[in-house]
């Protein structure tokens, strides 16, 4: 870890309310995601297979959110949601670069977790679409949307989690799982982090829009594992010579 980055460590550990508790951040977290899967899973009655093949287009949707979301939001000045994109760069990408992307303890949690309100919104921008979902085919249909995209949520929190936890045998050697590890190291990188790697889940928009780091097909970069043969020769040369 370079000096810079654990003077800005410090410096946001110290900045951190002393109210603030990463437990607690966490069980927000999850209460709002589990508790809009338990309703909306009891709220179906019946569901059609038809109904339920509406999980794959979905999760598709979410990836592309995600990636897109990602891209033009987290990684650009954009007005009237510029507090997002300087949290994000300028403290996430600060807290965490490719040098040192581990947590120690609870409190690092307020830089790996997006804020509280994240998942109400990312929840709440799902419920115009399960309505019209809802209206057009079925109210099965509409709770399956939001049922979909809150899990989406969850995993992503999962998976960018996964990706912070340095030093594991086992995650390294986990397929996909070791992809999206892989990737967020890159992406994490100060010369990569605003064209490379915008998936924090599986990497299938970055793979479709030339967004990945890697020099491969769709299949060859979503189970690309957790080398880097086959990284792209000039993200090669960016991400070792970067000073």
């Amino acid at each position: 870890m370079s000096e810079k980055q654990k003077t800005f460590r410090q410096e946001y550990r110290d900045a951190t309310p002393s109210w603030y508790r990463g437990e607690l951040h966490l069980g927000f977290t999850l209460t709002v995601t589990f508790g809009t899967l338990y309703y909306c899973w009891s709220q179906i009655d019946n569901a059609t297979r038809w109904e339920w093949l509406l999980i794959i287009p979905m999760f598709l949707f979410g990836n592309y959110i995600e990636w897109a979301a990602h891209r033009y939001i987290l990684h650009r000045p954009i007005k009237g949601l510029r507090m997002v994109y300087q949290r994000h760069v300028h403290s996430h990408h600060r807290f965490f670069t490719h040098e040192d992307l581990s947590f120690q303890d609870q409190k690092d949690w307020r830089a790996l977790l997006f804020p509280p309100f994240a998942p109400v919104m990312f929840i709440l921008s799902a419920v115009p679409v399960g309505l019209l979902i809802g209206t057009l085919w079925s109210n099965n249909a509409g709770y399956i949307t939001v049922i979909v995209m809150a899990g989406y949520y969850l995993m992503y929190e999962g998976l960018h989690t996964l990706s912070h936890i340095e030093d594991s045998q086992f995650l390294d050697n986990l397929p996909l799982v070791n992809t999206v590890r892989r990737m967020h190291v890159s992406h994490h990188h100060p010369a990569l982090m605003q064209q490379r790697n915008f998936n924090l889940t599986f990497p299938i928009c970055d793979a479709l829009f030339g967004t990945s780091d890697l020099d491969r097909g769709f299949w060859g970069t979503l189970f690309s594992g957790a080398g880097d043969k086959h990284m792209r020769e000039e993200d090669r040369e960016r991400f070792n010579t970067y000073k």
